[in-house]
């Protein structure tokens, strides 16, 4: 029974069932076994929900089965025996194959809740190692990777507690002076601070105390202990793997079908000698020397603890602090999602002496780069860090609670009045004061209850040991805490500090692949590939899995900060005869090669000496792009279609959008352009109210690589919230945002083609759009089974052109459940009809809307079985449109393993729902939750649902 979700849906559908019990010929213990259970209730409630035992527990409790089976009546009896039976079978196989440091697993999967009968489903388990101990991100990869990493783990595994603290808030409020404070070398060094320029990382340890110390001097002896740690573990376990012999049970069947979708081929163990000769080979190198006399050392000791091998080392804990100091500047904003996640602890800053309504002053502003505008205010800036933090931690779309991970700091006690009494209390109100816009929201679940007031000229202040408490407090109640990894990926961490620490901040895969051979234990491609991965998702490194970039690793996340600070900031000693080429870029934000390679010349050390992989970096992450060549879009014939050209050429010089400063001339001539024939504004919606607007500008780099920049009088139609570009000879796409709604509309200036006939045309800028900015969400939260960052809506088309914003707004999937709305915002009050907002930007999904009005009946069971069946990738947006909650379903998700079971895990939330809406949940609702869905796939990604006539 490998798949025991697919019995299920034969049981569903056939109304038949045979199972057999096999063990594994292939000694591969993960493959599961199972058999039928009639009447398996009672034997189910004998377990009281324990799902895992050990060899003697499950002894134990067969002979307890066997005195009770006496004194059941006859249905009871007979289920026990049948268990019983089956049950000794297995235990026998399992003792014959000596896997007793295996644990057994039962799930009791119930063939329907009105029915009595189950399935007995039964696996051998590491301890420990079961998928629903995994840590959160091997758990959200693909099933080989989470196979990879089970193996990985039977080597040895390590519980992690790292805190990754993040000290944000607006420039010159005291962040770098308070990170100082928490830590012991820097306050008792009296380090004066300097203004921090992108980000500023530091490393620290935790003391038993509860002080921090930089790790610098106990980086070598940090890993050291960890490696005594796992090494003792290992040892006290004696978990030896032994070959499989061929059980000697009764029936065994030979397995004839493998599946081989998600299954990874067992490799080959390496030898005792092979092991050996790698040794020797590789004593001598960093990776190896400083470990072969902690392992003599390990093995030759006795138990005692004053026999046990010392880390030279100040009394300390095995937890690791690092402290991101962010700079407060707002030209640094739109680089966050690099570094913000859920995986952090904050400190939000925010200055005292300051009015929440004060308006913001900064020498070089640019915040309209990140949203914030010449008139925003200390408590724009305040919301602008909680909403990016609720956006960048991945709480919009995932199923765990929101465990608060924020601390609101008020700064500058000294400059306040009164009492300290008094500043307490002035300090609670204005944190009351600042919190009230999310009154509402989910994002006050991020704030912890505690907030504190510092002085951070004096460093001595107990305040500041009550902030480290608090810190490590809310670490520890954080899911991630004590999370389990292999213990040999400890070599490869330190490999990684110890590359950072000689000034490497990128290096390629052949270097690392090199230095990952010299290990004891190398990783293979595979494994180092997925530890690359994870260390990305955990913000320790930039790996990204690409074409271009995967041969590249970024050692220091924060150098890409760096990076971009070269084409943001203003430059000194420019060269005067590059001055044109420097005022276009200012002006225009046209990066020429030439200005490209002075602010390469000019840069530091570390960056200039990456400079050829530097581009490859910033295009990858839209932060600049190359426009099209106009010659490219002449003629129809070179056209592939609206997501770009058959064999696109490019000019040689970049784009770079975040520069783009100069404001549109009179917004609505490219809008809402006269005389033209226009589509209807599609509008991308974010949900909480927020968007980094670095999402617009890495829109419009999507857009300059994919179609040419109009152009009128000569000038690029490129400005500061809106571009213009040509997709076809006559046809123009505009693109624009205000707040946290990105626009857009295509117009046409042909006398002879109506852009009705080309709704084709339409539905690919469209896609190609939609695809973009799911990109970018999927980058800034914790990928959940769908994003939900943001809804499209269309305006309503009778809006008059000087009220664009925020207005006539209507949800598209609404218009799945009715044929039309009622449009409040405009003159007059009146109906907009599906056809109306659908013709162009959705014509495929409009003409397949069916009338459903003969559906209006109860959803049946089989109904939801074909459901089932035929859901793809839509599966996630169906249970969103169907009312369900993303917390419950994630729940089912797990619970019934969807990742390999999807069709099982649609047909359960169908029950759920069918449960919770009771009459209401009819096969009209059903049918169009379907389409609603469905309505970013076209025809070739989905199989049509039908429902059967009812039989009268």
């Amino acid at each position: 029974v490998d798949n025991i979700e697919k019995i299920l849906l034969a049981w569903n559908s056939k109304r038949s069932l045979y199972c057999k019990l096999r063990f594994s010929l292939t000694g591969n213990c993960h493959k599961p076994s199972g058999f039928l259970l009639k009447h398996g209730k009672p034997v189910k409630d004998c377990m009281h929900e324990k799902k895992e035992f050990e060899l003697p527990e499950m002894e134990s409790f067969i002979k307890d089965l066997r005195d009770k089976r006496n004194r059941c009546d006859t249905d009871t009896e007979q289920a026990l025996t049948v268990f019983i039976l089956n049950m000794s079978s297995f235990i026998h196989g399992f003792k014959r194959n000596k896997l007793n440091h295996q644990r057994i697993q039962i799930r009791f999967i119930d063939l329907f809740d009105e029915c009595s009968s189950c399935v007995v489903h039964l696996s051998l388990v590491n301890p420990g190692f079961m998928i629903d101990q995994f840590p959160s991100d091997p758990k959200q990869l693909d099933a080989q990777s989470a196979e990879i990493f089970a193996k990985a783990l039977k080597d040895g595994s390590e519980r992690v507690k790292n805190i990754r603290l993040m000290v944000v808030g607006m420039f010159e409020v005291g962040k770098t002076s308070l990170a100082n404070n928490l830590i012991k070398d820097l306050r008792d060094g009296n380090v004066i601070p300097v203004s921090t320029e992108g980000i500023d990382l530091r490393r620290c340890q935790l003391m038993t105390n509860g002080d921090w110390r930089l790790d610098k001097e106990h980086k070598s002896a940090k890993y050291k202990e960890r490696y005594i740690t796992a090494l003792k573990k290992a040892l006290e376990s004696k978990e030896i793997n032994v070959p499989l012999t061929t059980p000697n049970t009764i029936d065994v069947p030979e397995e004839k079908e493998i599946e081989v979708d998600n299954l990874i081929t067992e490799e080959k163990p390496v030898s005792l000698e092979t092991i050996s000769r790698h040794v020797e080979k590789h004593k001598d190198d960093a990776g190896t020397k400083d470990y072969l006399p902690l392992v003599h050392d390990i093995l030759n000791f006795n138990g005692h603890e004053n026999d046990q091998p010392q880390v030279p080392v100040e009394q300390k804990t095995n937890t690791t602090v690092s402290v991101w100091d962010f700079a407060g500047q707002t030209l640094y904003y739109s680089t966050h999602q690099f570094f913000l996640n859920k995986r952090s602890i904050y400190l939000v800053l925010m200055d005292m002496t300051k009015s929440l309504n004060e308006k913001v002053k900064e020498e070089e502003l640019s915040g309209t780069w990140c949203g914030l505008n010449q008139e925003c205010t200390y408590l724009d800036v305040f919301k602008f860090w909680l909403n990016a933090i609720h956006m960048y931690s991945g709480y919009k779309s995932m199923s765990s609670e929101i465990n608060p991970t924020v601390i609101l700091v008020g700064t500058r006690k000294d400059e306040m009045k009164g009492t300290d009494d008094d500043k307490e209390i002035q300090k609670d109100k204005f944190f009351e004061l600042a919190l009230r816009p999310f009154e509402r929201s989910s994002i006050v679940q991020h704030i912890h209850n505690k907030k504190f007031l510092v002085n951070n000229l004096s460093p001595k202040d107990s305040v500041f040991d009550e902030i480290r408490k608090e810190i490590v407090c809310l670490a520890k109640g954080q899911d991630y805490w004590g999370e389990i990894y292999p213990v040999r990926w400890i070599q490869m961490e330190q490999l990684f500090d110890r590359l950072r620490d000689s000034g490497e901040q990128v290096m390629n895969m052949e270097a690392i692949n090199e230095a990952n051979q010299s290990h004891i234990y190398p990783l293979n491609e595979k494994e180092l590939s997925l530890f690359l991965k994870i260390q990305h998702r955990h913000g320790n490194i930039l790996y990204f899995d690409t074409e271009h970039l995967k041969h590249l690793v970024v050692l220091a996340p924060q150098w890409i900060i760096e990076v971009f600070k070269c084409f943001i900031t203003h430059k000194r000693n420019k060269n005067p005869k590059l001055s044109e080429y420097w005022r276009t870029y200012e002006d225009l934000a046209i990066l020429k090669p030439e200005v490209f390679n002075e602010i390469m010349d000019s840069s530091p050390k570390d960056v200039n000496k990456n400079r050829d992989h530097i581009l490859e970096y910033m295009e990858y992450l839209d932060v600049m792009a190359k426009p099209l060549k106009s010659e490219d879009a002449e003629g129809t014939n070179e056209q592939s279609d609206a997501a770009g050209y058959l064999n696109p050429t490019f000019l040689e010089f970049h784009i770079v959008p975040c520069r783009l400063k100069n404001p549109p001339p009179p917004i609505a001539q490219f809008t809402a352009p006269e005389h033209r024939e226009k589509t209807p504004v599609l509008c991308f919606v974010f949900v909480d109210n927020f968007m980094p607007p670095s999402f617009f500008h890495r829109l419009v780099a999507g857009c300059i690589r994919t179609w040419c920049i109009s152009k009128e009088n000569g000038q690029y139609l490129l400005f500061n919230g809106l571009a213009v570009f040509e997709i076809g000879a006559t046809r123009f796409l505009t693109i624009w945002y205000k707040d946290h709604i990105i626009y857009a509309r295509i117009s046409s200036c042909s006398k002879e083609c109506t852009l009705e006939l080309e709704f084709k045309l339409c539905e690919e800028v469209r896609i190609k759009l939609r695809e973009s900015l799911l990109n970018f969400v999927g980058q800034t939260l914790e990928k959940p089974r769908t994003p939900t960052g943001f809804e499209e809506y269309i305006q309503c088309p009778d809006i008059k052109k000087d009220s664009l914003y925020n207005v006539g707004l209507f949800r598209l999937a609404d218009f799945m459940y009715n044929r039309e709305l009622t449009c409040k915002d405009c003159l007059k009050c009146h109906a907009v009809g599906r056809e109306e907002v659908m013709s162009y930007w959705y014509k495929e999904q409009l003409d397949r809307l069916d009338n459903d009005d003969g559906l209006n009946e109860p959803a049946e069971e089989s109904d939801l079985l074909s459901v089932a069946k035929f859901i793809d990738k839509e599966f996630w947006l169906l249970g969103i449109q169907l009312d369900l909650k993303d917390a419950e379903m994630n729940k089912l998700y797990e619970d019934c393993d969807g990742r390999k079971n999807r069709r099982t895990f649609v047909f359960k939330y169908m029950v759920m729902w069918q449960k919770k809406k009771g009459e209401k949940a009819t096969r009209q609702r059903l049918n169009r939750a379907i389409h609603a869905a469905r309505l970013n796939f076209s025809n070739d990604e989905i199989t049509p649902v039908t429902f059967d006539a009812k039989k009268t």
